[in-house]
């Protein structure tokens, strides 16, 4: 494992393993995406739609 991968591994968190493989509850989703975001640098950023809830160009 190169020094880069090592610091990648400390900085962006991974989905966290769910021992009851219950599915994520909106709570979660948002707790992940808030961590994504502080670890690149953009706090505060929207999460993207999924595209079935994308209105229609």
């Amino acid at each position: 494992m190169t020094a880069y991968d090592r610091l990648m591994a400390e900085v962006v968190p991974i989905r966290p393993t769910n021992p009851a493989r219950q599915p994520w509850t909106d709570a979660d989703r948002d707790a992940h995406w808030d961590a994504l975001c502080h670890a690149v640098g953009t706090p505060g950023a929207s999460r993207p739609q999924p595209a079935a809830d994308r209105p229609a160009a």
